[in-house]
Order: C-alpha cells, then structure tokens, then sequence
C-alpha cells in the first residue's frame, strides 16, 4: 500500500494519557496517510501520471465518481497544474494540517467515544488529497464506512485551532450512520429533505457541543449563514417541510450546497435550519439519545419545529 497505515485503538490512547486508568482494549480506526506518496509523487517530472500510480489507482474506494471524483486526461493534467501550484505556494500550511491531522485523530476518537459510548471507530480514516473536492467527508461506498480529510485543501478554509469542529462534524457522521442506519454517511448523491436536514443539523450541533469555545458561525463551517436565513425563515420551513420526504435535487442544492441557493438567501441555510431543530429537542435528549432517534417519532418532531418555524414573522 503507497501510504502509511497505523491502527490506534481510542481504549490505548486513554491509557497512554493517564497510566492509572485501566481500560478494556477495542479496535481502532485504520488511518492511512497518503500525502507521503502524495509529495513524492510531485516531485516527479510526470507527476499526474505519478498521482494516479502512487495515490489514486490503489484506493479505488476513496478515488471514485461517488466519493473524491476526479477528471482524467487532459483535465486532469490542467488540475495538478492548478493543485500543484497551490501546494508548492503554502506547503507550510499543508505540512502543518497533516501534522495536527496525524498527531491528534487518535485522542479526538477517544473523546467522541468518551460521549457516545457505543461508537465504532472500525473504519478506515484517511488522510489524503482530495485535489480540491473537499476538505473533509463522511462517506459510506461499496457498504463501508470511511472517512478523509484532506490536508492540501483545509487551509484554505480553516485554522487548525478549529479544525476539531469539522472532524467531530464527520465523525458523528459515522456515528450516526452507525447508530440508525438511515442518517449520517451516506451514498446517496441526493437524499431526502428530512435526512439531509437531520443528518447535517445534529453534525452540525454535536460537533458545536462537543467545542464549547466556538461560535457558531465556526460549527457551521461558514459565516454568515444564521444572519442570512434568519430573515427568510418562514419561507424556508415552509419549503423544506413541503419536499421533507422527497430526493428533490433542487430543494437539496437549494439548502445544502454552497452556492445553490436562491438569490437573497444564504448558503446552506438547512443546516443552520437542522441545527435548531437539534438545539431545540437536545431539551429532551441527551447527545447518544439524539443520534439514535428515527423513524415516526423523530419525523413528527421534525415536522412540528418546522412549523413552528414557518410561523416565525418575517
């Protein structure tokens, strides 16, 4: 394998804090470094081609159109071009995010597991290039839990001293995947309203819990977006309640991916909308008993907050 591979149980890792503390051992996560073959790769003179030999063909389960989809032939050749030079331009950056990456993943699995004490961290964390496509995901191909972050694209969008956010964020992903089988990873390109909406906002609102001193502007992972939807509230309840059980590509694109919303409205405004349906049932719920709520129940909870919503004076 063109990576280097460890497995850490988050149990060793406790022992390893404090030497005093018993705890019964569990399997770990596989974590698999890529940017070793990544930086050696580009210091080749046919580095495209190099890329595709060392990194990508041999992790046909991270590199694929379901997950880090990625051009080929002369598209992909103007990529590296445009990858390279921003690498090349903040290597420092890059080094660093790999670093922390490397350096912390173990202790940040122990204390998630440490809130929800039935976690399974058996799958496989990468920490690779995604070339640009993204900066850290939760996926669920071929049947199997895995998760990247990606160290030649998070400094453009985050400081390190925030980066837990985003990885409690896609942890609880797993998690919640784990825990109900219905939300959280997914391979679905376009999920229901409701599993968007559910999926997103208790990620979003865990991940806020879990990193007290944050705003939440952080746990978004964008500014401005409560500002933004706040206005248009009632108008955007009412439309996510109106496709709630439907794949509708354009009520998801609208609400859940950056730069497809309606003019006037902000980026993403589910997860802010998510976020509080999460804030307000986490009233009556503790962390673990939200991520295992589903079905009917869970349903009628959604649908009531958004009606509540709905009413909110514009």
């Amino acid at each position: 394998m063109n990576g280097s591979v460890r497995l850490f149980s988050p149990a060793f890792c406790l022992v390893l804090a404090c030497s005093c503390i018993a705890v019964p051992a569990r399997a770990g996560c596989k974590v698999v470094d890529l940017m070793p073959a990544f930086w050696r790769s580009l210091a080749e003179g046919d580095a495209a081609a190099q890329l595709r030999t060392q990194v990508i063909d041999p992790h046909p389960e991270l590199y694929n159109e379901n997950y880090v989809s990625l051009p080929s032939g002369a598209k992909w050749d103007t990529s590296i071009v445009t990858e390279r030079a921003y690498v090349d331009t903040h290597r420092q950056e890059t080094i660093a995010a790999e670093r922390y990456l490397s350096a912390h993943v173990p202790a940040f699995m122990a204390e998630f597991r440490r809130t929800f004490p039935d976690y399974r961290c058996d799958f496989t964390f990468f920490i690779a290039p995604s070339f640009g496509r993204m900066d850290g995901s939760a996926g669920l191909v071929n049947g199997q839990e895995l998760i990247i972050f990606a160290p030649d694209v998070i400094p453009r969008y985050h400081k390190l001293s925030d980066l837990k956010v985003l990885i409690d964020h896609e942890t609880l992903h797993i998690y919640h995947h784990q825990a109900t089988g219905v939300y959280g990873a997914s391979a679905e390109a376009v999920p229901t309203t409701l599993e968007a909406l559910w999926t997103e906002g208790l990620a979003t609102f865990v991940s806020w819990r879990m990193n007290p001193g944050v705003s939440l502007d952080i746990a978004l992972l964008q500014p401005g977006i409560p500002e933004g939807a706040n206005p248009h509230m009632a108008d955007i309840a009412k439309d996510l309640l109106a496709h709630l059980d439907d794949k509708d590509e354009t009520t998801y694109r609208h609400y859940f991916v950056g730069g497809g919303q309606p003019p006037g409205y902000p980026p993403r405004a589910g997860y802010f909308v998510g976020t509080l349906i999460a804030q307000q049932l986490s009233a009556r719920y503790t962390l673990p008993q939200l991520a295992h709520l589903n079905g009917a129940e869970l349903r009628a909870m959604v649908v009531k907050t958004l009606e509540n919503l709905s009413a909110t004076p514009q």
